[in-house]
């Protein structure tokens, strides 16, 4: 029996708000046109199992009911002459966003939000991500690493005077969270390692948050290396064993030719042994027509077909592991002439981020391991 074919998406749907609460109030009922384009679009890909970023829910982790009411009066309702779609699995884990810190991380004498936060954001659980799966999501097994201590990776790159000892000593690494997920497909098992480290801008001379943003994706290539110095939330050492299936997925906030970030523990990970070369820069990285076809603001160096954001940049990945088969994938970007094009662009014909998101969804279509991987 040849093994099953799943389509594994990632989306930045930018359904996060300053105000807490706002989300979950505007999700209560239907018709919410921003909100009706971006389900239109996931009913459109139709992906098994979906990351979700910045969509807000409590930071603690859970559903508040806002991606109850999502699922319920937008993917559950077709959109836009789309098919419907359910998920009957559903993940909202704890976010460090909005977490106040127990020290003054800024050095102004006061404990506020944002800036004091062990993630960027103005209340607990802003920006934070979600998974829906078609197949079942295996919590009683899922791994973190929310706490982990940016201090505690070797060789970090945390910057030198820019924390007091206290604030070094309780800042975390991850801005949302790093979650390792399994997923079961049958009789068998693959897992999910989501991630969206913070973005690699709005700092100083320092780049405290360039620095992060390089750790956090370091973190991420570590945990895929099985590092031994690792020690998750739940007290388990290394990562994801040798043979154990993954696929790697998240808003990385950066791109291997533009933009502020450190591209060096970018490449580091799309080049690892363990990821699939053909996704990550090979034939099968995933393209787009629109994105070939757009023109940013700013010029850049880029393959525009891979681009995944309005920015001009690829920041979204769907990374599987090099057991995989891979099969297809894609951004949903529609050029001009695509009728769809709708769901992006304004009555004028303009790509605006409050026509939808900033960001497109990308896809990748695999085909899981032949043997059981080992979970």
């Amino acid at each position: 029996m040849p093994s099953p074919t799943l389509r594994i998406g990632v989306f930045n749907v930018a359904m996060s708000d300053p105000v807490p609460g706002r989300i979950r109030e505007k999700l209560a009922e239907p018709g919410h046109p921003r909100f009706s384009r971006i389900a239109a679009m996931i009913q459109r890909i139709q992906p098994d199992v979906l990351l979700l970023c910045e969509f807000d829910h409590p930071g603690e982790g859970g559903d508040d009911g806002s991606l109850n009411d999502f699922c319920r009066y937008y993917l559950a309702e077709p959109q836009h002459g789309q098919v419907a779609i359910d998920y009957p699995y559903r993940y909202c884990p704890p976010s460090n966003t909005g977490l106040p810190s127990p020290v003054d991380l800024d050095g102004d004498g006061k404990l506020t939000l944002p800036q004091d936060a062990q993630g960027f954001g103005f209340h607990h659980g802003h920006f934070s991500f979600v998974v829906l799966s078609r197949y079942p999501l295996i919590e009683s097994d899922i791994r973190s690493w929310q706490q982990f201590l940016w201090q505690e990776m070797p060789e970090h790159l945390m910057p030198e005077d820019y924390y007091c000892p206290e604030a070094a000593q309780a800042l975390r690494l991850s801005s949302k969270n790093h979650v390792l997920i399994p997923v079961q497909v049958g009789s068998q098992r693959f897992n999910l390692l989501c991630a969206h480290p913070t973005p690699p801008v709005f700092d100083g001379p320092e780049r405290r948050n360039a620095r992060r943003n390089h750790d956090e994706l370091r973190l991420l290539t570590d945990i895929i290396g099985n590092e031994a110095y690792l020690t998750d939330d739940q007290g388990r050492t290394g990562g994801i064993l040798p043979d154990e299936a993954f696929v790697l997925m998240g808003d990385l906030n950066a791109d291997m030719h533009d933009g502020e970030g450190m591209a060096l523990a970018l490449r580091h990970l799309l080049y690892h042994h363990r990821i699939h070369r053909v996704v990550s820069e090979g034939k099968l990285t995933p393209k787009s027509l629109g994105g070939r076809f757009f023109r940013p603001w700013k010029l850049r160096r880029g393959r525009s077909a891979e681009w995944t954001h309005l920015g001009g940049l690829r920041l979204d990945y769907v990374l599987p592991s090099s057991d995989f088969d891979i099969m297809n994938s894609g951004v949903f970007w529609p050029d001009k002439k695509d009728p769809l094009r709708r769901l992006v662009a304004g009555q004028d014909g303009r790509e605006r981020a409050e026509v939808s998101s900033d960001h497109r969804l990308v896809w990748v279509d695999v085909r899981l391991p032949a043997q059981p991987s080992g979970l």
